[in-house]
Order: C-alpha cells, then structure tokens, then sequence
C-alpha cells in the first residue's frame, strides 16, 4: 500500500512540477540571450502572470469577483515607492513593505465587504478602489496628483526581470500549495455552496479573509515590482480600473479555479496587447471583448476548465466502458 501511495504522488509531482520547473529554467537564463526588447515583454508579461494569479487566489477559489483588485496594486506601488525613498532601506524590503501594506488593507475592510455577496460585492470593492484614487489625488501625504519618481540610481532592468520573475513564479506557487491545502478545500466547498459550507462548521468569512490577504499581498509585490521597472507613479496609473479588467480577462479565458489557466490567459492576451499597441494602440481592449463574448458563450469555464472537463468527461466514459 505503502509502495502504491508513494508511487502515486511521485507521478503527480512530475506531472504538476516538473514542466512548471522547466519553464522556470528557461526563463531564468532568458536575459543572457534574448534581446532588451524581448526582455521587456517577458517582463511585462510576468507582471501579468503574477496579478492574474493573484486575482485568481481569491475569485478563482471563492467565486467572489472582486471589481477592485486595482486597489492592492496601487497600495503596492505606493507603499513601495513611499517606504523606498523615506527610509532609504533596500528596495526588496521596499517591496514586501508594500505587499503587507496591500494585505493590511485587505485584511481590515475583509470584514464588512466580505459579508457581501454577488453584485454587491463587486460593486461595493469598486467604489472603494474609485474612493482610494480621489483620495490619493487629493492627498498631500501622498503628494496627491503629482506622484512620485523613483530615482534613476535604482534603474537595473535585468534585476527588475529576476523579481518579477521570482514574484510570479512565488504567485504559482502559492496558488499551487492553496488549492493542494485545507484552506483550498475549505474554499473549494464555499465556492460550490457557501450555505452548506457553513453548516459543516466551515468559518467561511475567515476562510475568504485570508485568501483576500493573500491575494492582496502578492497583488501589491506585482505593483510594486512595477512601480520600480515603469519608475513613476500617480494615481490614474496605480488606480486604473483597466488593470482589474486585464486581470480579469486573463483569468476567465484561460480558465478560474486553475493553475496554468491564467498563465495562458496572460500570455494570449498580453501578446494581443504588445502587438496592437506597436500599431494600434487601445485597438487590443475592443480585441479583449471580442475574446471574453466569444468565451463566456462558448467555454465559460475558459481554456483550461474546458481541457479539464474533457479528460474527466473521458476518463468516466473510460470507465463506463471497462464497467
């Protein structure tokens, strides 16, 4: 029995690690043989990576859409930049001081907005990322419309890549360890149905509050990480709703609830972006509409949902047949 279980999860951490390790190779040594150009899109791209997963953290697990992830990336990029230039510490610690900021704050409105469900819900984190961008507009503290410029001392775009790099494949990871977790199986069944959840004893408003914690965290290491790589930062672009859009999309084509679902969301979506935006910038959002009608008709449970429902579809007719 002994040989059959360790026979059993050694083929299934060949089959979920051993490709996402390869892949991780192959971009790690990408800078010391592509050009700069190229290496800014995979930058880039690993931004996307990394906030489509951590969207995917919380709704893709709970099914609570949130409207105002914008929010945790802005409060990233703010509290990087804010913590960088007035303590003068390290921009790694920088960085993760702006990630727990994100987290903090999702962690103290968790307990009114999370008590909300559906549309309102949603609606409700949207006014509240519309309410921190008038208000970082306005205020002094923050140096309000006018933002703030990291110093060019700071500028290294290969360090830049490796940190997105490592905050994207850390994002993975953790989505990986969350679905494989009880804290995945608790937010698996308040997916399905929060009601029943609760009355089997889970605290469903624990359960999401912490993957709203974790969500905002790595949402804030992304805004910070790109903070430092675009080098500027004010409210319209840390507060741009099109980021929780672009996020959004990602996740629902390649697929919510999965791993390499928003990676592949990501890429297609992001490559549509970089080429209409070298010939016809803003033409991708019309592109990205087409994409997610023609999704939400045809596979609403995205790219991955539908390869995953197949294989099961098939191994049950397998099954059906041997029976």
């Amino acid at each position: 029995m002994l040989k059959g279980y360790l026979l059993v999860h050694k083929k299934n951490f060949v089959r979920d690690v051993v490709p996402w390790v390869g892949a991780l190779v192959v971009l790690a040594f990408a800078p010391y043989f592509v050009s700069a150009s190229l290496r800014s899109f995979l930058l880039f791209l690993l931004m996307w990576i990394a906030l489509s997963q951590s969207f995917n953290i919380f709704t893709g697990l709970t099914g609570y859409v949130n409207f105002g992830f914008v929010a945790f990336y802005g409060l990233g990029g703010y509290g990087m930049t804010m913590t960088l230039l007035s303590l003068n510490i390290p921009i790694y610690a920088a960085m993760v001081i702006g990630g727990v900021i994100s987290s903090l704050f999702a962690f103290a409105i968790s307990w009114p907005t999370l008590r909300l469900r559906g549309a309102y819900f949603a609606i409700a984190m949207l006014s509240l990322a519309q309410a921190l961008f008038v208000i970082f507009d306005n205020w002094n503290f923050v140096n309000s419309a006018t933002g703030y410029t990291i110093p060019v001392k700071y500028y290294d775009p290969v360090l830049q890549y490796y940190y997105m790099l490592a905050v994207a494949a850390v994002t993975v990871l953790c989505l990986y360890v969350i679905m494989n977790s009880r804290l995945g199986l608790a937010l698996k069944a308040i997916k399905q149905n929060e009601e029943t959840a609760v009355s089997i004893g889970i605290n469903a408003t624990f359960y999401k509050a912490v993957a709203f914690g974790i969500s905002a965290f790595f949402a804030g290491l992304a805004g910070g990480a790109a903070t430092w790589t675009i080098t500027i930062i004010d409210p319209p672009s840390a507060f741009d709703t099109t980021i929780t859009l672009t996020a959004i999309s990602m996740s629902m084509l390649g697929g919510l609830g999965t791993i390499a679902g928003p990676i592949i969301g990501a890429v297609i979506l992001y490559s549509i972006e970089h080429y209409f935006g070298l010939t016809l910038p803003y033409l991708h959002l019309i592109v990205f509409g087409i994409i997610i009608i023609v999704v939400v008709l045809l596979i609403p449970q995205g790219i991955m949902g539908e390869i995953i429902s197949r294989m099961k579809k098939s191994r049950r007719q397998e099954v059906g047949e041997e029976g």
